[in-house]
């Protein structure tokens, strides 16, 4: 284990980054459908900006987001990097 610490951390934040930011799987299978059952964060904000005309206020939800995925990434990385130094 010692010597995959490394990838192992790396693709754990992939995967939670690709997690949070899930939205063509989502527009191609249900469209978010049946009614909000399968909505998303990235969903919400282009349903709000291109069909409800809220540019501004989706932009600002976008960058939140954006920050929100930052702070995981790092507290992430902070938390496995003790891990794989301690191993």
């Amino acid at each position: 284990m010692p010597m995959i610490w490394g990838f192992f951390t790396i693709n754990l934040v992939l995967a939670l980054k690709n997690f949070l930011q899930v939205f063509d799987q989502i527009i191609a299978m249900t469209g978010g459908g049946p009614g909000t059952a399968t909505e998303s964060i990235g969903v919400l904000i282009y349903r709000g900006g291109f069909e409800g005309g809220e540019f501004g206020y989706q932009l600002a939800n976008a960058v939140v987001f954006m920050v929100v995925i930052i702070v995981f990434a790092f507290v992430q990385l902070r938390v496995l990097r003790r891990e794989e130094v301690g191993a």
